[in-house]
């Protein structure tokens, strides 16, 4: 009678021990783990890196506007004509520049980085892949951005950290065998998941975003594998940013928001559908467009590859001009003005960011749009601010920004967790936390009325049938 039940034990007991052999005791298990995890290191050292190149790059265009000087010290500034004149030729002609060297020595870096990762997880395992996660496409990758920071493109640095990041998990592969689910999966959403949490410092959001936007899934045999991840990355950016004095481990990507909802009637809290709608629908615009602006600079390029750049790069000059120099760069700068020092900006400056940041989308440079759209979002927010306080008195004003920043990114991206919880994190502003989701939820359903596929898998989805005509 008891046979069965003492077979079933001996069994279970055999493939324990099999386990202990093979996964602690075992120098191929003992290698394995030490290239995963220098390969998340290597993840976090970039995310540093683009850190420093796109505060670096702010300085050198600041220079270049005759706002600073060359270095702390230096006294002499450029002229008033050089300032209006050198920036505008340095961004049409770092599009073109870009561009080129983008088509013609790195093919498969194009866009932000994550649709390329989310083509490479609908990819089956073989040559193809190859084409979209390299060591010539992470290299490319950073040379590209680093360019395009310098430049004063309107781009974030997240999408590449996750290209980066997918290139560096799914090549380690190539040196010892892992097993098949994470070969298929597994280390290429640790890699994106760990690009987004190293760029911000938000190892929860990017958690979050490797199941929700590049995987599309949760995948519990994998979880592990992203999380650790995740976790070297963040530890190895925390870590280079202390050797740089910055005080840690307090570090948040904007900065200490206070903002609380917990003192909200009714009336506040109905201001929530209200934020959400707008924030949704003019983000799920965006996305549109520049789904529909991709494909046509791609016909554009086929008809001619060398004023198609310089339509865009002259594009940005314009708007650069108009704005008085605004439009340049990530946003960063001035979506923390406005959020932590209520810093006025004119009421176009939305609408400039978000034309700056759909030109530098669509032109496919690498380069990502959560920097650029979050910025957006934040001047939303100030100019919305005088409505919010006629329709729902009393609420906080960095709270409206935050919300506004949340509603319109949602709607770009259509991730709701991830953008929710990323902005909590950035700021620490826990008690934040329903708010932001209740905008979130509200934006996704009202971005998806106008952009029924997300802008990361719609790109995607260029890019592969880009691919399958270049192969």
């Amino acid at each position: 009678m008891n046979e069965p039940a003492n077979h079933s034990l001996h069994d279970e007991q055999v493939e324990t021990a099999r386990l202990w052999r093979t996964q602690l005791f075992s120098s191929h298990a003992w290698r394995r783990y030490l290239i995963f995890v220098l390969a998340a290191i290597a993840t976090g050292v970039v995310a540093w890196y683009f850190r420093a190149a796109e505060n670096w790059g702010h300085h050198w265009f600041e220079f270049l506007r005759g706002n600073v000087g060359w270095t702390e010290e230096s006294d002499w500034r450029m002229p008033a004509w050089a300032g209006i004149a050198l920036p505008m030729i340095v961004i049409t002609l770092g599009m073109l520049v870009i561009m080129q060297l983008r088509d013609r020595c790195f093919p498969g870096t194009e866009g932000t980085g994550i649709p390329q990762a989310i083509a490479a997880l609908k990819t089956p395992e073989g040559p193809q892949r190859s084409l979209m996660l390299s060591w010539r496409i992470a290299c490319g990758k950073v040379l590209l951005l680093t360019l395009g920071l310098f430049s004063g493109m309107t781009i974030g640095r997240e999408g590449p950290s996750v290209h980066v990041g997918a290139c560096f998990m799914y090549l380690i592969t190539k040196v010892t065998r892992f097993p098949a689910h994470l070969v298929r999966r597994g280390l290429i959403l640790g890699g994106g998941g760990a690009g987004i949490a190293a760029a911000f410092n938000a190892p929860v959001a990017g958690t979050i975003f490797a199941f929700e936007e590049i995987g599309r899934s949760f995948e519990k045999n994998n979880a592990g594998t992203i999380i650790r991840t995740v976790v070297i990355a963040c530890i190895v950016v925390i870590i280079l940013l202390g050797l740089q004095g910055m005080a840690l481990p307090d570090y948040l990507f904007y900065g200490q928001v206070d903002a609380n909802a917990g003192s909200w009637n009714l009336l506040q809290w109905s201001s929530i559908l209200f934020i959400g709608v707008v924030g949704g629908l003019l983000g799920g615009f965006f996305a549109q467009c520049v789904v529909k602006g991709t494909g046509l600079v791609g016909i554009c390029m086929k008809i001619n590859c060398w004023v198609t750049p310089l339509v865009i790069g002259g594009s940005l000059a314009l708007l650069g001009w108009i704005s008085g120099g605004d439009s340049y760069g990530s946003g960063y700068p001035q979506a923390e003005a406005i959020l932590i020092e209520g810093t006025q900006y004119s009421w176009h400056y939305p609408l400039i960011k978000a034309c700056a940041s759909f030109f530098s989308l669509i032109s496919g440079i690498p380069g990502g749009l959560f920097d650029p759209s979050l910025s957006v979002g934040a001047g939303l927010g100030q100019q919305f601010i005088p409505c919010i306080d006629t329709l729902f008195p009393g609420i906080d004003h960095k709270a409206i920004i935050m919300m506004f920043m949340v509603g319109y990114f949602t709607g770009v991206v259509q991730s709701p967790l991830t953008c929710a919880v990323i902005m909590v994190e950035m700021t620490g502003a826990r008690y934040m936390t329903l708010p932001l989701m209740g905008v979130a939820v509200i934006a996704y359903e009202c971005s998806r009325l106008i952009c029924r596929t997300a802008i990361y898998e719609a790109l995607a989805d260029l890019f592969l049938g880009k691919l399958e005509t270049r192969t």
